[in-house]
């Protein structure tokens, strides 16, 4: 970065020396060969009535006056070029053929200019015709030499390349200083990403400032947090799973070891331990099935059969699989239900969900209580709550009541035969239903779950007439 930078910045100062250079370049010249096309015109006016007059003297003295008091040589031409006069006497009678004489000589010009190098200098040539009775009678010639310009131009080229060089070093610790004050942080970010890839995701980074580095910081901190959470989640899934897969197998172990060191096994008790034996192999069985449907649900490998379905008849006949379980309990269940309640989903999966719900229900009434199953219409949705007067869940527990294997009273959970994810189970058939489930409770007052699922149109909505024109059902 600090190399493109620095690049970018050579060429563009590079770029601005040598347009500065060769503007100062055009000022100095121009304004000299003005300065000296002007002392050249008023040569050619002095020295009109010399050469009209062909006093030569006179020529001879007023060059020697001009190259004197300007520093610069001067010299009378005829008209064709011909040098009549020479301040430094040395090209008399040669025929010149610069550009700045021809084009007087043809007529083209009354005042010229041109550049001229005569080994390592620079001399300016400046002429002007020589008007003497209104027609032309000879041209002047002035030369002068510029290396002052060139040498002037040669320190202002030195003086920029020399702030050329101390913006560029400005510029240069300017761009470092940046690049590393926006390196810095991408590069702790970096450290602390490589960190957590080897330890762990505790660790989070400095978020400093509001910029895009800062909100980087804020995105990786928490899908950090995300991960560490799902990371203890895992543990604790490990480990409930493992805890509850252990006790049905060390009852088994303990059941099957006592009938083995039995010497002789009486009929009644080895019946007595093997209905243990197999009511243990069917809590395995329900918690290693609860625990796959699970996992369905997390991969979205879980297939469902959606269709248009009644809610208020799968609400019914669910309930009606569970009289018999109230009655047992001392429980009574009130059924409050809208009919024509349709919505689009898995019957087998939404039965499910309303048999843990009020099966739920059912195992924390007390005898004498009772439980409200209502299904209702609103707006858009369906909503479908159990209701019941229970012993209520602590307000402590309650947002984790839908965690796996969680339990508000293990003791009592574990004699009723959960397998603490049946909530679990009903959430996640709720979500892939696109609805949502509530709760609302209080200890030793009751509990209420809420679901909330997208209504469905009746596929049957109208009548069909009968043959005497009126409808039935």
């Amino acid at each position: 970065m600090v190399l493109s930078a620095v690049t970018a910045m050579a060429l563009g100062f590079g770029f601005l020396m040598l347009a500065a250079t060769q503007l100062t370049a055009s000022f100095l010249i121009e304004r000299r060969a003005k300065e000296n096309l002007h002392i050249v015109d008023a040569f050619a006016l002095e020295a009109a009535p010399l050469v009209g007059g062909f006093d030569a003297e006179g020529i001879q003295a007023l060059l020697a006056e001009q190259a004197y008091l300007h520093t610069a040589r001067f010299l009378v031409l005829s008209p064709d070029g011909t040098v009549w006069a020479d301040s430094l006497s040395s090209l008399n009678g040669l025929r010149l053929a610069h550009g700045e004489v021809l084009d007087l000589s043809a007529g083209r010009a009354t005042l010229s200019q041109g550049l001229h190098q005569a080994g390592d200098t620079w001399l300016g040539y400046y002429a002007s015709t020589i008007v003497f009775d209104r027609s032309t009678v000879g041209i002047a010639l002035m030369s002068s030499s510029l290396q002052d310009v060139f040498d002037q131009l040669a320190s202002i080229r030195q003086a920029l390349f020399s702030y050329f060089l101390l913006a560029l070093l400005l510029a240069a610790a300017l761009a470092f200083w940046l690049t590393q004050l926006i390196i810095r942080p991408i590069n702790e970010l970096n450290d602390v990403m490589r960190v957590a890839g080897r330890e762990g995701f505790a660790l989070r980074a400095r978020v400093r400032g509001r910029d895009e580095v800062a909100q980087l910081s804020q995105s990786f901190n928490a899908m950090s947090e995300r991960l560490q959470n799902l990371d203890q989640m895992r543990n604790e899934f490990i480990s409930n799973a493992s805890h509850e897969l252990k006790t049905p197998l060390s009852a088994i172990k303990v059941m099957a070891e006592s009938l083995l060191s039995l010497e002789t096994i009486d009929e009644g008790h080895a019946r007595e331990f093997l209905e243990d034996i197999n009511g243990e192999v069917d809590r395995l069985n329900l918690i290693v099935q609860d625990l796959l449907t699970l996992v369905r649900f997390d991969g979205r490998q879980l297939p469902l059969q959606k269709e248009y379905l009644s809610l208020s008849e799968l609400v019914f006949n669910t309930v009606a699989r569970l009289a018999q379980l109230a009655r047992r309990a001392g429980v009574e269940i009130k059924l409050e239900l809208d009919e024509a309640l349709y919505v689009e989903g898995d019957a087998l999966r939404l039965s499910q969900a309303i048999y843990n719900l009020v099966d739920n229900a059912i195992k924390y009434t007390k005898e004498g209580g009772r439980i409200w199953v209502s299904l209702r219409h609103e707006g858009q949705n369906v909503v479908f709550t159990v209701r019941d007067t229970g012993i209520g869940i602590p307000k402590a527990a309650l947002s984790h009541i839908f965690d796996r294997f969680y339990r508000v009273d293990k003791a009592r959970s574990r004699a009723t035969g959960g397998t603490g994810l049946g909530l679990s189970i009903v959430q996640n058939i709720v979500r892939v239903h696109d609805g949502e489930i509530l709760v609302d409770s209080a200890e030793d007052e009751g509990t209420a779950f809420t679901v909330i699922l997208p209504a469905a149109q009746d596929p049957e909505p109208y009548d069909e007439p009968d043959e005497a024109g009126g409808s039935q059902p």
